[in-house]
């Protein structure tokens, strides 16, 4: 049996949304699910990657799927780059790569921080993705590619960077990894 160890998104925590819905939607398919807290406030990513890593060093990698919502998929994005996982799954993953940062709306860049925006500026999503060996998954909802293209290119680059991996797309969800179209997808997909 496989353990997904599932990181939410930016600011979030088990009950800032329905987290516990996509849980049981992905527990109904046969996974163990962990879902990792993290520590938001005045953090860095490599902070995140730690707390995730922190809780993958009690698992056994071959049966370890990584999985993340938005800054969550980031995290687990990069936890994988050093390790090696069963399988990755991105959900929604967040457009702020080095390559993405020049095309940034100010405002979403003044949420983060000018210290998270420069971490992220050193980040190469393309060079970063030679090191994914494992099968990856990358969901992006049909309605957040519209509403965010950057959203949408940015799972469109990952899909073409990651060697193994597979494009899954819940037509008529937004940035919501709990929609029920999303859900629909997630199960559909593992």
């Amino acid at each position: 049996m496989k353990t997904v160890l599932f990181v939410p998104g930016f600011r979030e925590g088990l009950t800032t949304r329905a987290y516990k819905e996509t849980i049981k939607a992905i527990q109904s398919k046969g996974y163990v699910v962990k879902f990792v807290p993290i520590h938001w406030k005045r953090t860095l990513i490599q902070d995140w990657v730690g707390e995730l890593d922190k809780v993958y060093e009690n698992c056994d990698p071959k049966n370890t799927i990584l999985a993340g919502f938005s800054y969550g998929a980031m995290t687990a994005f990069m936890s994988a780059v050093q390790k090696n996982p069963a399988e990755l799954w991105l959900f929604s993953l967040s457009p702020y790569f080095s390559d993405d940062m020049p095309k940034m709306k100010k405002s979403w860049l003044s949420n983060i921080g000018h210290r998270r925006a420069d971490t992220f500026r050193a980040l190469d999503f393309t060079e970063l993705a030679k090191s994914i060996k494992c099968k990856t998954l990358i969901f992006v909802g049909g309605v957040e590619a519209r509403k965010y293209p950057l959203v949408g290119n940015r799972a469109e680059v990952a899909h073409k960077a990651l060697q193994s991996s597979k494009l899954v797309v819940a037509p008529s969800a937004d940035h919501d990894v709990t929609d029920k179209d999303y859900i629909a997808a997630i199960q559909q997909a593992i």
